[in-house]
């Protein structure tokens, strides 16, 4: 009897002693683990207000572009003087959009502020024909702040166009805005600029620009 107790308890101590060694191993393991979890958490974190910061800089474009792609562009008709208020408006559009409390102080929902000394808004209308783009203003692309250059050449225009289309309009509207990471973590501001500069930008039809 004495033998056959000594057995039984034998065992359980062993299941016990590798248990206990199984709940160690486990706890060490995850010990390891858990920065490394944390730093993919906040890359994650830090990625999702990214992307949400550069959907509204593309919904301000749309908006401000689907707006003004009904409006003039010139004095009176296509070939003559430039309407400046023209890319005003539309740049003060994309930048009321982006920060609502440009136009009503009171506001206190969300805001992406644009900074004079480094983020800009490029609007420019192109008329397109026979292979050849004009830019407008005549002078050149119109900022806002005067920061960044455009994203598109008249090369890089013509590109988008398909060979042997009919004479087109076209409005561009782009939006330079430098982010500064929300969570400032140290170990992605070691892989990550801060601030890093996002471009946004939507191209629509102008018909008042399409050549003759």
């Amino acid at each position: 009897m004495k033998k056959i107790l000594n057995k039984v308890f034998s065992r359980i101590n062993k299941k016990t002693t590798r248990l206990q060694k199984s709940k160690a191993q486990s706890l060490v393991e995850f010990a390891i683990t858990l920065p490394i979890l944390l730093m993919l958490l906040g890359g994650v974190v830090e990625f999702g207000f990214a992307l949400n910061y550069y959907l509204s800089l593309i919904d301000a474009t749309r908006e401000a572009a689907r707006f003004y792609s009904n409006e003039n562009p010139f004095v009176d008709v296509y070939g003559t003087a430039d309407d400046m208020t023209f890319y005003a408006d539309t740049a003060a559009m994309v930048r009321a959009s982006l920060d609502p409390q440009v136009i009503n102080p009171s506001y206190q929902g969300r805001r992406i502020p644009l900074d004079p000394s480094n983020d800009d808004v490029i609007i420019t209308a192109f008329g397109a024909s026979s292979g050849n783009v004009e830019r407008f203003p005549s002078s050149g692309s119109y900022h806002l702040y005067n920061n960044e250059s455009p994203a598109f050449s008249d090369a890089a225009i013509e590109s988008l166009l398909v060979s042997g289309a009919p004479n087109a309009g076209i409005l561009l509207v782009e939006v330079h805005y430098h982010y500064h990471q929300v969570l400032r973590l140290p170990w992605l501001l070691l892989f990550v600029p801060d601030p890093f500069i996002m471009r946004a930008y939507t191209i629509m039809p102008l018909a008042a620009a399409e050549p003759d």
